[in-house]
């Protein structure tokens, strides 16, 4: 393998050459159903013809302006955000990573609270580096353990500035939706110990789970809300929306934040338009039942292959087949690739985060390459 570009995570020696919705061909002419959104990202398909032509007409309009003006988009998609969120009066911020908009909510809930140490659920993953980092050397982070009412009791919540709530995690332990009772409970306790309440909706956001966000599965109000991947398609935006009582407390003891790429007018016109696509071509909503008509299917193959699969996970169009110990779950990931799909695989786990633009015909040919691997090999 050669080594020009740093190692950090494992590829294939394929060659992407060019993508089309949930399709990817690579440089030999193979075709590939993508089930993983890029990273998570594309929820309306990978080169939405629409959105490049909105691409198209902004870069030669402004692409970045830097920090002695002010740009429309920026503003109509805090207002966006809001109307979607639920928020009123409150503001938004736009930077590049879901990573950099999480530990700037971070910072902001540190600063307004004065407390210095946050909440997470153990499987959740919240950013590749600083205050978010799952990390040994990270002490901001208290976690509590998955759905564990007990774990609640023990927090000490005296310097616990903010509940960064993750309800869809598809990275630590590949698609876990932590129940309401227990989301309840702890929203409870910290609220009688005024701790803020951050909607992590990086990957969950953007429709992934049949609703704009996947806080609004449960009964919550958040006081911010960080979006990322999917608010761009692919193109890195991410934003931090907070409340008007955050807002407010900001506004008493503002501090300086700044970096290069932040409320760039190329981004937010990108995003003002993703979001415009999906409320026209009703994705969110196409999300829940694409999504039920997935789940359907795995069930049934779960029906015809009792020993060999464990559970099923799934909401709308955020899914899970976790394999039994006779299954290899990491190898079926990888012949279902030689055999032109791209899953995620983990844990004996495959993980299927399609683009909402995903067919049943698609789903339809993975089931069925599923369903001979594992009447094949797994005898």
């Amino acid at each position: 393998m050669n080594y020009e570009l740093l190692p950090l995570y494992n590829s294939s020696e394929k060659i992407l050459k060019k993508s089309n919705d949930c399709q990817l061909l690579d440089a030999d002419g193979k075709t590939y159903i993508d089930f993983e959104s890029g990273v998570w990202c594309c929820n309306i398909g990978h080169n939405n013809k629409q959105l490049l032509k909105r691409i198209n007409n902004q870069i030669k309009l402004s692409i970045h302006h830097g920090y002695h003006f002010r740009n429309e988009f920026a503003e109509a998609l805090s207002l966006k955000l809001q109307q979607l969120i639920g928020f009123e009066n409150g503001a938004s911020v736009f930077l590049s990573s879901g990573s950099e908009a999480v530990n700037l909510s971070i910072t902001i809930a540190k600063h307004i609270t004065g407390k210095k140490k946050i909440i997470k659920i153990d499987n959740s993953y919240l950013s590749a580096y600083g205050y978010g980092q799952i990390s040994d050397d990270n002490d901001s982070l208290v976690n509590v353990k998955y759905n564990d009412l007990d774990a609640i009791r023990k927090i000490d919540f005296n310097n616990i500035s903010a509940f960064l709530i993750e309800t869809g995690g598809a990275s630590v332990e590949m698609v876990k939706f932590p129940d309401k009772e227990f989301i309840s409970a702890l929203i409870e306790r910290c609220r009688e110990n005024n701790c803020l309440l951050i909607a992590e909706e990086v990957t969950t956001g953007m429709g992934r789970m049949g609703k704009w966000f996947g806080y609004q599965h449960y009964n919550i109000t958040p006081d911010m809300v960080v979006t990322g991947k999917a608010l761009g398609n692919g193109y890195p935006v991410s934003s931090v929306t907070v409340n008007a009582f955050v807002l407010s407390e900001f506004q008493k003891n503002p501090f300086r934040y700044a970096q290069s790429h932040q409320n760039d007018p190329l981004g937010c016109a990108i995003a003002l338009e993703t979001i415009n696509i999906l409320e026209s071509g009703q994705l969110v909503e196409k999300a829940t039942a694409t999504g039920d008509y997935f789940r359907n299917k795995l069930e049934k193959l779960k029906a015809r292959h009792p020993q060999k699969i464990k559970d099923i996970r799934a909401r709308g169009l955020m899914l899970a087949i976790e394999f039994t110990s006779f299954v290899n779950g990491e190898q079926i990931g990888k012949q279902l690739f030689e055999n032109g799909f791209v899953v995620g695989s983990k844990l004996n786990t495959l993980r299927f985060l399609p683009p909402l633009t995903i067919k049943n015909s698609h789903i339809n040919s993975l089931i069925n390459q599923l369903n001979k691997m594992l009447a094949d090999k797994y005898q």
